[in-house]
């Protein structure tokens, strides 16, 4: 496209190749954001069933934004793409059809899909590292597989707060309130009550600072029509302000009190319309300090490190008086690590596999990315059962180093001695471990790499391997957790050193290897659940008896859950269950985030390495605000009942990955759940065609989907009827126990 404002020329570029293949993920911003920054003539977008929709949204919108790109084609690997054969094969078939150069962009997609698709190309162009991409969405820079950065930055220049929002499926339209707010910023007398006035003095003051800055653009009131109804809407937003590509939606609250109570949903909204860069910003009227993130923190603890500001309208006049403060303040970039080290600019040498994959008796050397789910840190050990275990971390996931430690030792001493594993007293597990050897046997890197550097990662991953490694000993390489670029620099240096690499699916149990295909099912791992869910601890008896009788049992249907954990220790005959409870909504628990506990699982079984996370909001609740400060319960209605559940599940495919599945449990004399189906298949980008499925039913036998693992399963049955007896064992049946 080039040069731009917000980016410059690049005098010593090389000639680029004329075709970019750009994966497609979850989050369509960052294949399109590299399809705009490279403006290839050729587009070729690759995606999984599960994205399709996305992936025509990216192609069209390049081809809209970006007149180079003349041609533009989607690719699609099917459903599977957590399994390296059928991701082989279609690339196999998209390789055949590229003749030339083509250049590489791997952020989206899944870790399986990047990791072969950076090999592959990688094995084609050896010395071509700058033609192979990430999106560092903190630095907001593209980095390289050497480690150095695309130094024209991000092209965003042709982007829009409409063209955003339509890639990610929303088409917005004005809003009731947006002729008042013109008419008021025209200086036209508009008889306006204190809550529009409030609106319409941020708007101004967004206007006024970011009026010259490049790569800015502020919206008024917008709202987004109902998926099911076009003509209704699904929720609003009072303003809307773009910088580059990141979106910040601005909510305004005359009373600060309401915030707390409409946080959650706000985000959510947002992050549907935008992605995973939105951010949201509330302002209110009264004083600095009535309402504050640490609040929203304590309120609703998952809020906790959420991308949510908020500030008195008196504040944000005094303290963002230019737009470098607003900038800074609201959209700021963290300066990108190093560039990597000298070692990975060479050409990546071509490794050679071992002829079958290693089992568990051969003692491999096991590297693994830590992230954010620790179930499949311990899926990955227990399917390897390695001689030693080495963990490399980010700064972010530091802090699980002590966790993840004790129950990698664990796990692997219940897979080798089961019967000793058994027989030995909690107290005295560690004294065990220590006794066998298993400290010596799990490693971790001298210190935190960077987790968008793919040539850092690479680096210590190869020094790692030379420190422990001892011959024969197989070098493995799990790329099921960590950073994308994580997993691509482990894939490198197992690559380079003729390691093999992994994915191990947390439902299935089935491990993947890049160059052996399907090798097989490993056994449950011995999961210490302490770790995994965090926030929760074990539930002694029925949760009836142990619920917040003040708050939380008029938020929770404590009877249908309790019902519901019945139903599953019947069908999960043969198996141990253990409940886990969510501390907010225990008798002792502090009153503040018992409002928000319909936003999470409340109730988790676990059943060997799977979790059931159960969740029954109601409809008739508490809420936190009233307009004279007695607290009765409202209706939320279905909107609100399917966020919660939504949230709810979000949180469990978090800690657990497709080993974990919600159910959203509800009595049918309750409302009608379709409006609320409908609307939870919305927030999960559900590929249903039209909008509006009515599956209640269990998974599909095999869950590869990310999609379909976000969605909770709705069970509406009444307690102790055979229907109701029948949807939970399905579902039992369907964790593949």
């Amino acid at each position: 496209m080039g040069p731009t404002p917000d980016r410059p020329a690049d005098p010593g570029a090389e000639r680029a190749p004329d075709t970019l293949v750009a994966l497609a993920g979850t989050s369509p911003t960052p294949a399109l954001l590299s399809a705009l920054t490279f403006a290839p003539r050729r587009l070729v977008v690759v995606h999984s069933g599960d994205t399709a929709q996305r992936a025509g949204a990216i192609a069209a919108a390049a081809r809209r934004l970006c007149p180079a790109i003349g041609d533009a084609r989607l690719v699609d690997l099917g459903r599977d793409t957590y399994d390296f054969a059928a991701v082989r094969a279609g690339f196999d078939r998209l390789a055949d059809g590229l003749s030339g150069d083509w250049r590489l962009c791997y952020t989206g997609g899944t870790k399986v899909m990047s990791v072969h698709a950076v090999l592959q190309h990688a094995r084609r162009f050896p010395d071509r590292h700058r033609w192979r991409s990430y999106l560092d969405a903190t630095s907001e820079s593209l980095r390289f597989t050497d480690g150095s950065l695309h130094p024209g930055g991000i092209d965003s220049s042709a982007l829009t707060i409409d063209a955003l929002a339509g890639l990610h499926g929303i088409e917005l339209r004005p809003g009731d309130r947006l002729p008042e707010q013109q008419a008021w910023l025209r200086g036209r007398p508009v008889p306006l009550g204190p809550g529009d006035m409030a609106e319409a003095r941020v708007l101004d003051l967004f206007r006024r600072r970011l009026a010259d800055t490049p790569g800015a653009e502020v919206m008024g009131n917008r709202v987004m029509p109902d998926p099911r109804s076009p003509l209704e809407s699904i929720g609003d937003f009072d303003l809307i302000v773009r910088y580059r590509h990141r979106v910040l939606c601005v909510e305004v609250k005359k009373d600060p009190s309401h915030i707390l109570d409409a946080a959650g949903w706000t985000l959510t909204k947002a992050q549907r319309a935008f992605g995973g860069a939105a951010r949201v910003l509330f302002v209110h009227t009264g004083d600095k300090g009535d309402c504050s993130i640490e609040q929203l923190a304590t309120y609703d603890p998952e809020l906790s490190g959420a991308p949510l500001h908020v500030r008195a309208l008196s504040e944000l006049e005094r303290d963002f008086p230019t737009a470098d403060h607003v900038v800074q303040g609201f959209f700021p970039a963290a300066a990108p690590a190093g560039t990597g080290g000298t070692a990975a600019i060479a050409p990546v040498p071509e490794g050679t596999a071992p002829e079958t994959h290693p089992g568990p008796s051969a003692g491999p050397v096991l590297l693994l990315g830590l992230g954010g789910s620790r179930l499949s840190v311990l899926a990955a050990a227990r399917a390897c059962l390695p001689a030693r275990t080495v963990m490399l971390f980010t700064r972010q996931s530091e802090k699980e180093i002590s966790a993840l430690d004790l129950a990698v030792r664990r796990t692997l001493y219940a897979a080798e001695e089961p019967g000793e594993f058994r027989a030995t007293n909690r107290r005295r597990l560690a004294s065990r471990l220590r006794h066998n050897g298993y400290p010596e046997r799990v490693k971790f890197a001298d210190t935190a790499v960077d987790g968008a550097d793919a040539a850092e990662v690479a680096a210590y991953a190869r020094a790692k391997i030379d420190q422990y490694r001892s011959d024969p000993a197989p070098v493995i390489a799990d790329i099921t957790t960590g950073t994308k670029a994580m997993s691509i620099g482990l894939a490198m240096a197992a690559h380079e050193r003729g390691g093999c690499v992994t994915y191990v699916s947390p439902l299935t149990r089935r491990v993947s290897c890049h160059a052996h295909g399907d090798v097989g099912r490993h056994g449950p791992a011995a999961v210490d659940w302490r770790i995994v869910l965090r926030g929760y601890q074990v539930l002694h008896g029925p949760l009836a008896a142990g619920i917040a009788p003040g708050i939380a049992a008029h938020q929770i249907d404590a009877g249908l859950i309790d019902a519901a954990a019945d139903a599953i220790g019947a069908a999960a005959d043969g198996y141990e269950v253990a409940a886990w409870v969510d501390r907010t909504v225990t008798a002792d628990a502090p009153p503040l985030p018992q409002y928000s506990a319909p936003q999470r699982p409340t109730v988790i079984l676990t059943v060997a390495d799977r979790a059931l996370g159960l969740s029954a909001p109601r409809r008739q609740r508490l809420r936190h605000f009233t307009t004279d400060g007695v607290h009765r319960e409202q209706d939320v209605g279905a909107g609100g009942w399917a966020h919660d559940v939504f949230a709810a599940a979000r949180i469990l495919n978090v800690r657990c990955g497709t080993a974990g599945l919600t159910l959203a449990l509800h009595r049918p004399g309750d409302g009608d759940p379709a409006r609320a189906l409908d609307l939870i298949d919305w927030f999960a980008w559900w590929h249903a065609d039209p909008l509006g499925s009515d599956d209640t039913g269990a998974p599909e036998e095999a869950i590869t989907g990310h999609e379909d693992t976000r969605r909770p399963r709705v069970v509406s049955a009444e307690p102790g009827t055979p229907a109701f007896r029948a949807a939970l064992a399905a579902h039992v049946t369907a964790l593949r126990l």
